[in-house]
């Protein structure tokens, strides 16, 4: 297989998008890929990062730049975990990542994404639309943990139940955990 097959190959598998590390996994020296991009057959979309334009964008194109800035190594989480899901009805103003500890993304761009660092256990990990995304019990956790709106987080919880993306034993515990948070902060006096 030539190597532009290779490479489109790839990018189709991540939405359009391709790294270094890609190219280096395909055994392809990374330097190709300025070398496409100045030929114009790649368009540069951030340090280490490509896109193949002959590929069509989509839906979650932001979401896929946003994974391929992490070098592959980042899962959507958090809001807009909980958006991707299709649970709440939420608009977060950067895109949430969550990346190993040992994973530095590159700068540029950063200001687009909100990183979250920790390890997470295979088992909070899931695909929507083949991109890696934080379980809806995970994606919960973390929303509740940040403060989303418990509104909101209720009726994420109620759809995941209806559609069966959540288990009845979880969706109780997830009500109660909200519930205990509710209790736990200080009320507010009137003005």
């Amino acid at each position: 297989m030539r190597l532009w097959d290779r490479l489109v190959e790839r990018a189709a598998e991540q939405h359009g998008y391709l790294t270094t590390r890609d190219a280096r996994d395909l055994g392809v020296d990374p330097t190709q890929l300025r070398l496409l991009a100045a030929r114009g057959r790649l368009e540069r979309t951030g340090r280490g990062v490509y896109r193949v334009p002959v590929l069509p964008r989509g839906v979650h194109d932001e979401l896929a730049a946003a994974i391929a800035w992490t070098l592959g190594r980042g899962v959507v989480s958090h809001e807009s975990a909980l958006a991707l899901h299709g649970l709440a009805d939420v608009n977060p103003s950067r895109v949430h990542l969550t990346v190993p500890r040992d994973n530095h993304p590159r700068a540029a761009g950063g200001a687009l994404y909100r990183t979250h660092r920790r390890e997470l256990d295979p088992a909070d990990v899931t695909r929507v639309d083949s991109l890696p995304v934080t379980t809806v019990a995970r994606t919960i956790r973390d929303c509740a943990a940040t403060g989303t709106d418990p509104y909101q987080l209720r009726r994420a919880i109620d759809a995941a139940e209806r559609e069966g993306t959540l288990r009845r034993a979880t969706a109780a515990e997830l009500r109660a955990s909200l519930d205990r948070a509710k209790r736990g902060r200080p009320r507010r006096e009137p003005l």
